[in-house]
């Protein structure tokens, strides 16, 4: 085997018979071949070895080990009319098969358990104030509101593709029946084949949601065991909301774009208290809102904001509703950090009232 180490044709002989071998190695090994008659006929024999397992190479489960006792047994077998030379060749062979049977076995261990490696997990954040979307490795695409984090595998393997959400999220997910597409949050897990939703779950909320754009999903309630059970299955148009202190949950008839128009850069409100609006508000950009007056509470807002900076937003606001606004200065904290920022909303008309330490 002049020009070549054995260690290396036998990697070569491996590939091309597991047909893993590209053009240049297949080109090696023609090349090795042509050298001389010794190198066809030692190709043949390891031929043989490989075919002597009975079995596709590319499975997982391949009995090498059954197949070169096999030919070791052959090889022994003497016949009246051979040769010394033919007897030497036959004891080079034996000599050198464990070296070959070594690099084929591992090769396909390598090949297998290629097969079988755990996923990578990686963990993508939209910082407040920001969206973030990306496609999955099955092709599902997500996006991610303000504050929101996801873990999520380079790839999805096993029987469900499961992904770890905290916060908000719109999933338009790539059907695959076989195998369901799992959103496991804080204290809920939606499951889906193939269709559009929404999850609404950030850890420090009291309270979290799920809206169905089309298609299907079952939505379950985690528990402290880590078990997960029932609670109901949407369809289209509906809301599911859960209340975590409770555990109870209730369902609405609503339109889903409205909860899901963050995606392209918007908030839309119609005929919501302003309660629930400043909510919304202060969970996308990260700030305090302290909402003062009775009458406020209830006042019902209908407006639509796109792209608007928070300023800009409380700026609209003012025009167009009966408040005023006043954003409070931070104070650095004993550690020397500040504080986030506050602003408080009263009637227009009247004073703000400190009601609450800075």
């Amino acid at each position: 085997m002049e020009g070549f180490e054995q260690e290396e044709i036998g990697r070569l002989m491996a590939r091309f018979f597991a047909c893993e071998a590209n053009e240049e190695e297949i080109e090696k090994l023609q090349y090795w071949l042509q050298e001389s008659a010794d190198n066809k006929r030692y190709f043949r024999q390891m031929r043989n070895i490989w075919d002597a397992s009975e079995r596709d190479p590319r499975e997982e489960n391949i009995d090498t080990t059954g197949a070169l006792n096999k030919v070791l047994q052959r090889i022994a077998v003497k016949s009246p009319g051979n040769t010394f030379w033919q007897q030497w060749q036959r004891v080079a062979a034996i000599l050198m098969i464990p070296l070959i049977a070594g690099n084929i076995i591992w090769f396909l261990g390598v090949k297998k358990n290629a097969g079988i490696a755990k996923p990578v997990y990686n963990e993508v954040y939209a910082a407040f104030g920001t969206r973030s979307a990306i496609t999955l490795a099955d092709g599902t695409k997500v996006w991610l509101n303000s504050g929101t984090s996801m873990r999520y595998p380079d790839r999805f393997t096993g029987k469900k593709r499961e992904v770890f959400l905290n916060g908000e999220a719109y999933f338009e997910v790539n059907a695959d029946p076989s195998r369901p597409f799992v959103v496991s949050s804080p204290s809920l897990m939606v499951t889906a084949t193939g269709t559009k939703f929404c999850v609404h779950d950030y850890a420090s909320k009291s309270g979290a949601e799920a809206i169905l754009v089309s298609g299907k999903v079952t939505v379950g309630k985690q528990a402290a065991n880590n078990k997960i059970s029932f609670i109901t299955g949407l369809k289209p148009g509906e809301r599911l909301l859960f209340d975590k202190q409770t555990r109870n949950f209730s369902l609405e008839q609503v339109d889903p774009y409205k909860y899901i128009a963050w995606k392209d850069g918007k908030l839309i409100f119609r005929n919501d208290p302003l309660r629930n609006v400043v909510e919304r508000i202060s969970q996308i950009y990260n700030v305090d809102i302290e909402l003062q007056g009775e009458a406020l509470q209830d006042y019902r807002y209908r407006a639509t904001f796109q792209d608007e900076s928070l300023s800009e937003i409380l700026r609209l606001l003012k025009l167009s509703s009966p408040i005023d606004y006043l954003e409070l200065p931070r104070v650095p904290q004993a550690d020397g950090s500040f504080p986030r920022k506050k602003i408080v909303i009263f009637p227009i008309g009247e004073k703000y009232k400190k009601l609450t330490p800075n």
